[in-house]
């Protein structure tokens, strides 16, 4: 590969969502905590529930009203709770970034890759980078397992240079997976 790939776009709030969507969705931790907010809202909601029909055979109506009612409000506060707490973090995160709303830059070649923008730069080997993952939207490079860079789709110059990305990561990266 004689001359490196480029990739340019503006870290936004938009990148920022969309990254952490897909991050966790598709990590480990991510779907780990994910899973665990939705198993235990389905399980409040679930007693709760019991708890609200059971309580007409109960003498004391007013407790296990309250109690399955209290179960109901926190399965509906972690499903639908978190997720709109976890998107205020990101963005309350974002908007404290010094890079927020840069142009990000990288160049990708046989040796690795450099990211630049105006208040930082950095170089990889592609020995660093142990896991590449592919979407619709870009290519997450994961450093560890919460630390990424990202590669939106619409950044690369032209979508033959995304494919052609995906060929060299393909070759120096030993977990490739493409997830669209």
């Amino acid at each position: 590969m004689d001359n490196p790939i480029k990739v340019s776009y503006r870290w936004s709030a938009d990148e920022t969502l969309l990254l952490n969507r897909l991050h966790m969705r598709y990590s480990a931790q991510g779907r780990k905590l994910t899973s665990s907010f939705r198993n235990g809202g389905i399980l409040f909601l679930g007693i709760g529930v019991i708890l609200l029909c059971g309580f007409a055979m109960r003498p004391q109506k007013f407790g296990a009203l309250a109690f399955g009612l209290g179960l109901v409000g926190a399965g509906a506060g972690l499903l639908v709770g978190v997720p709109r707490l976890l998107r205020k973090a990101v963005l309350k995160a974002y908007a404290k970034r010094p890079d927020k709303d840069l142009v990000t830059v990288y160049e990708l070649s046989e040796e690795g890759l450099s990211c630049k923008s105006d208040v930082a730069s950095s170089e990889l080997l592609w020995r660093t980078i142990p896991k590449v993952q592919r979407f619709g939207e870009g290519f997450l490079l994961y450093v560890t397992d919460t630390q990424v860079h990202w590669l939106p789709i619409r950044g690369f110059q032209a979508p033959a240079e995304a494919d052609r990305f995906a060929d060299l990561a393909k070759a120096k990266v030993g977990d490739f997976k493409d997830e669209r």
